[in-house]
């Protein structure tokens, strides 16, 4: 068994090789061939598998350390498992499927198998919507995906944030693919909300996009405004949003009760981690002029729900308000640079460039910085 220390490490290394390997196969490719080529669906689906297994699986024993929150939903499930008024333990009322998730399981299965459900909810509605996005390339968008900046730490820590905005993906998957299945968006946005009500920003974000901010320099023009307003009244604004008792967890985080957080006041270094696929919408969309409904309300989502974050930017733990627009930011990146012709003969050698990027980004915030 691998000691708990080295799963990150592990998880990076192996999702670090793999986009090294697909990335140089991509390297001379043009779009026509990137757009034709079926990348294999069953390594995509094999990966996906294999990993939510191993996460799910993981040592649920060990301290805050290694696996987070994993060990405080084992402190809970062990309380839970020893009696049947759950009531107290359980912090929030309204989010009742997962609260009932994790009392059913209490009292029927091992704390193992209940990470390994949550573990296989959040890989694979992720690769879901993976599948509907870049059906010929799912391997290429699920490599952005689990080679970003949060994708472990969500499936290991944060695992109920993690399983909800997985399905708020698939969700916005489903949307921007205009496949007609609103029912199931519908549904899946209601589960997603009642595991972890925070989800209503970025489902909010849809919404917006879809109905009313539908052009990106509309969203983009929000975005920049919400940069202005941080900066000049990011105390007052972030005040004013926890008086409205939106999610007394964001209200803890943003008022400082949790004293563990070490870093905060502006983030510029979150910012131009956030702003790299807005940056990219706005060479595609605004200079060179290039319309694709699916990825204008991928793009919109994303800047409205980074937009609402940058305002609360100074709050204790800034990074678990960012994680409700960074979730899609993988797909963002991706869906581009697999399905609109920007640079033509030499996609392949940009598609390999970000890919690359992408993925040594969170190598080095994992290696160095934190």
């Amino acid at each position: 068994m691998i000691h708990p220390r080295y799963y990150g490490i592990v998880f990076l290394y192996l999702i670090l090789i793999l986009t090294i390997i697909v990335a140089s196969r991509l390297s001379n490719q043009t779009f026509r061939d990137i757009r034709q080529q079926q990348h294999n669906t069953a390594i995509a689906v094999g990966l996906t598998v294999i990993l939510a297994l191993w996460i799910g699986f993981r040592p649920s024993l060990y301290g805050y350390t290694f696996f987070g929150d994993s060990f405080l939903y084992n402190h809970q499930y062990n309380l839970l498992k020893n009696t049947y008024s759950a009531q107290g333990l359980l912090r929030d009322t309204s989010e009742w499927i997962w609260n009932n998730l994790i009392s059913i399981s209490a009292h029927t299965i091992s704390i193992e198998y209940f990470f390994t459900i949550v573990s296989f909810g959040y890989f694979i509605f992720s690769f879901l919507a993976c599948r509907t996005l870049t059906s010929n390339n799912v391997l290429v968008s699920l490599l952005f995906l689990m080679g970003s900046f949060s994708f472990y730490s969500y499936g290991v820590n944060g695992i109920r944030n993690g399983l909800a905005c997985s399905i708020v993906l698939y969700v916005i998957a489903l949307v921007a693919n205009d496949n007609r299945r609103w029912y199931l968006a519908l549904l899946l946005g209601y589960v997603a909300f009642n595991i972890h009500r925070s989800t209503v920003l970025p489902l909010a974000a849809l919404v917006a996009s879809v109905y009313a901010i539908k052009s990106f320099k509309h969203a983009y023009t929000i975005w920049i405004l919400s940069i202005v307003i941080s900066l000049v009244a990011g105390g007052a604004i972030s005040n004013l949003f926890m008086s409205l008792g939106f999610d007394d967890r964001m209200t803890t985080y943003a008022t400082g009760l949790d004293k563990q957080y070490t870093k905060t006041g502006f983030r510029w270094d979150f910012l131009i981690y956030s702003m790299m696929p807005i940056l990219l919408g706005y060479y595609i969309v605004i200079k060179r002029g290039i319309q694709d409904r699916a990825y204008l309300i991928l793009l919109n989502t994303y800047t409205l729900a980074n937009a609402f974050w940058v305002m609360v930017i100074r709050a204790n733990y800034s990074n678990r308000f960012a994680y409700l627009s960074w979730f899609m930011y993988p797909l963002v990146l991706a869906y581009p640079l697999l399905k609109l012709d920007i640079w033509g003969d030499e996609q392949g050698k940009y598609l390999k460039q970000i890919m690359l990027a992408h993925v040594g980004f969170t190598w080095f915030m994992e290696t160095f910085y934190w």
